[in-house]
């Protein structure tokens, strides 16, 4: 007698795209951005998510991370480690573990609109390109609408990108798997800065095409850094002259070739306004005012103030050390 043939297993489709997130200690953060993936447009069996926990010190984050995966909504895969590495290795972990061909990262303080994922597959899908695999797709990020601007105070940050970034920031981009193989991933030498901006110069030195996806829209939070935090942030910078250093192509992002943002001209035209003081004349005081009116109007920025001017100082003078630091240590021409 034959023995009955198995119930055949109901067939799991294959996800289309991986969502990658590099987490730590921001666990009401990261509960919301969850939420934001579990109301995707788009069919929850064609996505999966991975979160990497970059050794989070807040018993929070766990608890969120095992609520969604006992929900049992998203399939979600969550990735432990034992000690803080950054960003960069926090991806990388993910992105190596993902099995979709396509690989959306996003970060921890964001909030994608519904139809985010299904827009950048669209857009992966709608691309006129040669290979599919050489592609980098970037969507617009702005302030989150439930923190900005109420929130956006003179000790917050938060992040703008309204088209195609040469600094291809992770709050919304995505990469072929096959891609993001071929390069490598993201530079974990680059601890905390730059990582981002280097892997997609090196996508679009090994001949990718950047593809706006204009409807894959993402909020990112206004992050609360506080005093402290916010003036300690501008020493992460140091990194970034590594990348200008690797990538001559990014020189053209640079003021005058040089300063690394319009605050950084500034700050130098007010020295040099400084440096004149004394000298008689109509024309010197023209001379003085045109060098250092902008950044008087910086120091008087409505988040800031008068009253904080001297702090905004202080953050901006650590700034231009950070990046003096890193362009000295890399060799390359830039303040």
């Amino acid at each position: 007698m034959r023995a009955p043939r198995p119930a055949s297993l109901p067939r799991v489709p294959a996800p289309v795209v991986s969502v990658v997130v590099p987490t730590r200690d921001r666990a009401v953060r990261l509960a919301r951005l969850l939420e934001a993936l579990r109301a995707q447009t788009l069919d929850p069996t064609s996505f999966e998510v991975l979160v990497c926990d970059d050794a989070s010190a807040d018993p929070d984050v766990r608890r969120v991370l095992d609520a969604v995966q006992a929900e049992g909504v998203l399939t979600l895969r969550v990735l432990l480690s034992d000690a803080p590495a950054g960003p960069a290795v926090a991806r990388n972990r993910a992105w190596r573990e993902a099995t979709a061909p396509l690989v959306a990262f996003v970060d921890d303080d964001c909030v994608p609109v519904r139809h985010w994922l299904e827009a950048l597959v669209d857009a992966w899908s709608a691309a006129d390109l040669g290979d599919r695999d050489l592609a980098v797709l970037q969507g617009p990020v702005d302030p989150d609408p439930a923190e900005y601007p109420h929130d956006f105070g003179p000790f917050a940050t938060t992040l703008w990108v309204r088209e195609g970034s040469p600094r291809f920031e992770t709050a919304n981009i995505a990469y072929p798997r096959a891609l993001l193989e071929r390069l490598a991933g993201f530079d974990e030498r680059l601890v905390v800065a730059g990582e981002d901006t280097d892997l997609g110069w090196r996508a679009v030195e090994a001949g990718a095409t950047v593809v706006w996806a204009g409807d894959a829209q993402v909020h990112h939070g206004v992050v609360q850094q506080g005093p402290w935090g916010r003036l300690a942030k501008g020493w992460r910078w140091r990194y970034v002259p590594a990348v200008f250093a690797r990538h001559p192509g990014l020189r053209r992002e640079l003021e005058l070739g040089v300063f690394w943002g319009p605050p950084h001209l500034w700050l130098f035209g007010g020295l040099l306004a400084l440096a004149l003081q004394g000298r008689p004349g109509v024309g010197w005081s023209l001379a003085r005012w045109w060098l250092g009116g902008p950044y008087l109007r910086r120091l008087s920025h409505y988040r800031t103030g008068p009253a904080l001017a001297p702090y905004r100082l202080a953050c901006d003078l650590v700034e231009v050390a950070a990046i003096g630091t890193g362009a000295v240590r890399h060799r390359v021409p830039m303040i």
